[in-house]
């Protein structure tokens, strides 16, 4: 038989402090508990919806986008979808590129920015792995991990780890620095995939041409494509120029086009029914013999620009960039403000020939000097003998060509004739030192009317590796390991110990 409980003693028990005290505290401990649950629940949910909400702790600012990012995506207008190729895991853990030292993560938090900015800019991870399907439909643009597709029914853009990140070698120190350019490629490509119409440079082939994309035009094509142009490469001979092709790049030919070949480069220039301004744009080399190329010659000619033999030097040394043999064909240059109006500082134009201006004016054409030598220049050739006392003078460099296609002047037929070849070298156009990039891309841009409506953004790079102390990696892994990973937890639990012990005799 079982004893009736005691009722004195249970309500004896409950009024104890003791009893008190504990339940007290075992229930502020569970709401604690509850409430610090339902906060971190809160935030994960407002950061994965609202990624701004995620404190960048970048020295660098790596995971915020840049103000102009900002515009271009506030900007679009049509749906448009950013994928990225690879488990969304390996991706936002930093697991892609490990190898190579980049935090590949900063791809995927500037693309969820984007997604904030705008909803009608759409992220999606596509696995290879398990997305076989999805890969194949873009079998030519080989989608594997680490690629970026950006998309709409319009056109897409693909960005591969080199447009994103790039790794240079201190050719003093030794010392690997890394690069980000993921906010400028990623904004640019929305832009690209959402214009109407994108300019197309077309590189013409077949005649031995000194310049060539698959050989030393890496610079200036890469620059092109960061500013939204698209390049395509054609045989003049074999093939028709494409259709949207805005500019034909002669890239220095050494043989001369047959009357086909010249045939077509005038229906290109004269076609009417082309809605925008349309350009040949031929660069030459100092030795090149323009005997040997009639045709081409006389083509230019009809435009007012004769290229010539001879290679152009300064007797002024303060005009001549400083090398190993004193040089003086490697000469500073002055842009003329007839086409051009902004200034361009330490304009090089290496082993230039000049350009013959026939005319100034010619029925519908007129002819301007774009770059040109200062006035203490003069030429040598192969048949000269060395001059004491060279008879010098201004000498054009860059020659342009231009009729009016329209009665309002927006619309023109362009011929530009470029003495210097080794401009779009990468040494060249790809050094920051000289002025020669911005020179020829807002050339460009004049060319094809393009605005700052038209263009995308100049992608820049950020260095990614800067330190903001000075401490060796051993030392960054005993702090993080040593104080945050153990000495912190324990400092915890001995904390929690003592405060046990101590309420257990209240």
């Amino acid at each position: 038989m079982s004893k009736k409980p005691n009722m004195a003693a249970v309500k004896s028990a409950l009024h104890k402090d003791k009893f008190k005290h504990g339940s007290l505290a075992v229930a502020f401990t569970v709401v604690f508990i509850a409430i610090i649950i339902v906060i971190n629940i809160l935030v994960s949910a407002l950061t994965t919806r609202f990624p701004s909400m995620n404190i960048d702790l970048t020295l660098e600012g790596l995971n915020t986008l840049s103000e102009d990012s900002l515009d271009v995506a506030k900007g679009i207008e049509n749906e448009t979808t950013i994928y990225l190729i690879g488990s969304e895991d390996a991706i936002r853990r930093d697991e892609v590129y490990t190898n190579y030292g980049l935090k590949y993560s900063q791809v995927a938090n500037l693309a969820d920015k984007l997604h904030e900015a705008n909803n009608k800019i759409k992220v999606q991870f596509i696995d290879p792995d398990l997305n076989p399907t999805f890969i194949s439909q873009y079998s030519e643009d080989s989608l594997t991990t680490g690629k970026i597709m950006v998309e709409t029914e319009k056109r897409h853009k693909v960005l591969s780890v080199t447009d994103l990140f790039s790794i240079q070698q201190d050719s003093t120190t030794g010392q690997y620095n890394y690069y980000s350019k993921v906010d400028g490629a990623l904004a640019n490509a929305l832009y690209l995939v959402n214009l109407d119409s994108v300019p197309v440079i077309a590189f013409a082939t077949g005649h031995n041409e000194m310049l060539t994309i698959s050989s030393n035009l890496t610079s200036f094509t890469a620059m092109l494509g960061d500013n939204n142009f698209e390049v395509q490469e054609f045989n003049l001979l074999t093939e028709e120029i494409p259709e949207e092709a805005s500019i034909i790049f002669l890239g220095t030919p050494t043989t001369d086009y047959t009357t086909e070949e010249i045939a077509k480069l005038e229906a290109f220039l004269n076609d009417k029914e082309m809605a925008s301004s349309r350009t040949l744009y031929c660069t030459t080399y100092p030795t090149q013999s323009w005997d040997s190329m009639p045709n081409l010659s006389s083509f230019l000619a009809e435009w007012g620009l004769a290229p010539q033999t001879g290679v152009l030097a300064e007797t002024d040394m303060n005009n001549v960039i400083t090398t190993q043999d004193a040089s003086g064909a490697y000469l500073f240059a002055n842009v003329t403000e007839d086409v051009l109006s902004d200034t361009y500082q330490n304009i090089v134009m290496p082993a230039s020939a000049s350009v013959k201006r026939l005319f100034n004016a010619n029925n519908d054409i007129v002819t301007y000097s774009v770059v040109e030598t200062s006035d203490t220049a003069y030429v040598v050739s192969d048949e000269m003998e060395a001059q004491e006392d060279p008879e010098t003078d201004v000498y054009t460099i860059v020659g342009l060509a231009q009729r009016y296609m329209d009665n309002y002047g927006k619309i023109c037929a362009n011929v530009v004739v470029d003495g210097c070849t080794m401009n779009y070298l990468s040494q060249y156009i790809g050094n920051p030192t000289f002025g020669n990039k911005t020179l020829t891309l807002d050339f460009i841009k004049a060319l094809t009317g393009t605005t700052d409506t038209r263009i995308g953004l100049t992608v820049t790079q950020t260095q990614t590796n800067t330190l903001d102390i000075a401490a060796s990696s051993a030392v960054i892994q005993m702090v993080g390991l040593g104080l945050f990973t153990i000495v912190v937890p324990i400092a915890v639990l001995v904390a929690g110990l003592v405060i046990f012990l101590r309420r257990r005799h209240l």
